[in-house]
């Protein structure tokens, strides 16, 4: 995701389109070389202490970790005072947390997501009433240019003289 520099900056690393997957599983780069696909090693190589310490930051995390923490609390606790069995309630509420914590960040994501398609389309809608506007104000402009020199054509007289 983000990595931090000496100087403290932030680098976001983003591709502008998907690696394609050439024959026998290898990525294939836009320049056409084959790269080997990067192993679960590597992928977590990529991961810093720093990533964790800006999870608060993130947005959605800290919904998605309380509905975590109350689903695990929860189901653990249930479990427990049902059945009676620590290690498999603990299990359960492990599961939970992992389940209700994802499950609350990617609706906040999807949220999100339909929040800003909506704003895009008020803001479409305001652009197009303000044109609207912008073009019936030109054409009464217009209107009264017209009306005006028909009014100056009419009170000209029709001879003249010399």
């Amino acid at each position: 995701m983000a990595s931090d520099t000496k100087d403290n900056s932030k680098t976001l690393h983003a591709w502008s389109k998907p690696s394609d997957t050439g024959p026998e599983g290898q990525a294939q780069s836009a320049s056409g070389s084959q790269h080997a696909r990067p192993s679960l090693s590597e992928a977590i190589g990529t991961i810093h202490a720093q990533d964790f310490a800006n999870i608060p930051n993130l947005p959605c995390a800290r919904n998605g970790l309380l509905v975590g923490i109350a689903s695990g609390f929860l189901s653990g606790s249930l479990y427990f005072v049902t059945r009676g069995k620590v290690a498999k309630a603990t299990n359960w509420a492990v599961g939970m947390f992992l389940v209700g914590s994802t499950a609350s960040y990617e609706y906040c994501h999807y949220q999100r997501r339909a929040e800003r398609t909506r704003m895009k389309r008020h803001i479409e809608i305001v652009a197009e009433k303000r044109r609207e506007v912008a073009r019936q104000a030109a054409e009464e402009e217009r209107e009264k240019k017209r009306l005006e020199q028909e009014h100056k054509a009419v009170q000209k007289p029709w001879y003249k003289v010399w």
